[in-house]
């Protein structure tokens, strides 16, 4: 059987837009529901890990209202249902010792259900041990999926009906602007809406590329309304990423805090000494063991307080704000929270980390929050990466020394910041897809694929830089990161 030319393109149009809907009314709301629901899950463990932390120290220090201070924090979402402080000793049964709202029947994390996400995060504060558990509603959840869906459907009703106009006006003549139409909806039904038909006569194959052209307008304004829903999985990235620091972050404000428990003890005996001494010489001693312990107290406050500022940096939303920073210290900073982040996931991790900072390099205008953001994924990236790499060496008994080198320089009115690390390597199959949205190299569970994705639009798109990746399947990966001064 002879089938026409008009039925064949026919034919191919109606395929690709067929294709294309069944694309937007399915897989699209699902998988966008198994980002949802894995991003939620994780900000709701973050959060339980958090308040934990807030409790420990309290009840480290017997700061009872400190304790309160950190469930308060959790209170304070409007998402929360519950959150409960359970002491869970051994071989004992879970005893509930504060839950908010009172008389609420708490349930144990772990608990599958369709309206309630628990999760617990464990607590040491010396005599008593136990979990924080938290519970949060999945109302906003089912609310953006309903969204979704809704858009979704919509979407697809109006791709399908105008790809069904263009499949009938094109069925109806035989030429070679139909044949470049044809061509053109192949492209946008691969997901490419960047072509135009040419607009040359004004007969009706004028009018089918003038209606095909306001189709792909139209896809690429719903395409938008997608991008503007996968937002909200990029604020959940950063959460996810602070969650990885937690313990990290824990260990590094313990140690300030320990110096300065330390050295205020040694402060107070030497006052009591300075009470009963009445040699000048002994006094002058004992002043100035003094103005040491306070300057180094004032050392280790400090430094606690901008680990905790540079969390809260890391954490907020926004972050759209220029203002000058000194890029040399944001970039220890948080080279620094990486390095203990992965140290606390594996204690035997060790890596030899060369810092070449130019000290030509003085403040300038940027957003120290959005950056922050590019140098802890790359950091993580890095550090993952020789972290493998090691493990694959000494399976095999080699020797295997891991090194990260991170470079900043000023070039003119440009900086250049180079990470580099020695590990695996990048394929170069998979090389040119690693800043794509979802891409990950990762095993399932330990990526969501918006990392590099994130980072290269905050140094393009809000900064006016560059961003290229040189590897050696390996060997060694390398970012190079270019920005401008008058950015």
């Amino acid at each position: 059987m002879k089938v026409s030319i008009k039925t064949r393109i026919w034919l191919t149009v109606f395929s690709i837009v067929a294709v294309f809907t069944l694309f937007l009314m399915f897989f699209f709301p699902l998988q966008q529901e198994k980002y949802f629901l894995k991003n939620y899950n994780l900000e709701v463990e973050n959060l339980a890990k958090t308040v934990a932390l807030g409790v420990k120290i309290a009840m480290t220090e017997q700061n009872f209202e400190g304790v309160q201070t950190a469930l308060d924090f959790a209170k304070a979402d409007k998402r929360m249902r519950f959150v409960a402080l359970v002491q869970n000793d051994a071989g004992t049964e879970p005893v509930v010792l504060n839950i908010y709202p009172e008389n609420y029947s708490w349930v144990p994390a772990g608990t599958i259900s369709d309206s309630l996400i628990v999760k617990q995060a464990p607590f040491d504060g010396g005599e008593l041990k136990g979990n924080v558990v938290i519970g949060f509603t999945t109302d906003e959840i089912t609310k953006n999926m309903k969204d979704i869906r809704l858009t979704a459907l919509l979407v697809s009703l109006v791709v399908f009906a105008f790809g069904i106009l263009i499949g009938f006006w094109l069925a109806r003549t035989i030429s070679k602007p139909v044949l470049a139409l044809r061509d053109a909806a192949i492209k946008v039904g691969s997901g490419d809406f960047s072509p135009r038909v040419k607009e040359g006569t004004k007969d009706e194959i004028g009018e089918l590329s003038n209606a095909f052209n306001k189709m792909v307008t139209d896809l690429a304004a719903a395409e938008e309304k997608v991008k503007k829903a996968q937002d909200q999985l990029v604020q959940q990235e950063k959460m996810a990423s602070l969650g990885q620091l937690t313990a990290g972050i824990a260990h590094e404000i313990q140690n300030p805090l320990n110096f300065v428990n330390n050295f205020s003890e040694l402060s107070v005996e030497l006052l009591d000494e300075l009470e009963q001494e009445k040699d000048p010489e002994a006094i002058r001693a004992i002043i100035g063991d003094l103005k040491v312990n306070v300057d180094k107290i004032q050392h280790h406050g400090k430094r606690a307080d901008n680990i905790v500022k540079g969390m809260l940096m890391h954490s907020r939303a926004g972050g759209s704000e220029k203002q000058k920073a000194d890029l040399n210290l944001l970039i220890e900073e948080f080279l620094n929270l990486a390095y203990l982040g992965m140290r606390s996931a594996d204690t035997s991790f060790n890596c030899a980390v060369e810092k070449q900072f130019d000290p030509a390099l003085t403040p300038f205008d940027m957003q120290p929050q959005e950056l922050s953001r590019v140098f802890l994924n790359l950091f993580n990236n890095s550090f993952y990466a020789i972290h493998e790499k090691s493990a694959a060496e000494k399976a095999q008994n080699r020797n295997f020394s891991p090194h990260v080198t991170v470079t900043t320089k000023k070039a003119g009115d440009k900086i250049l910041i180079s990470i580099k690390d020695n590990g695996p390597g990048i394929p170069d199959d998979v090389r040119d897809k690693i800043f794509n949205p979802f891409f990950t190299t990762k095993p399932t569970g330990k990526g969501t694929g918006l990392g590099l994705s994130m980072s290269y639009d905050i140094i393009v798109k809000g900064h006016g830089g560059s961003i290229k990746v040189d590897s050696r399947d390996g060997q060694y990966t390398e970012f190079t990161i270019e920005l401008p001064l008058s950015s």
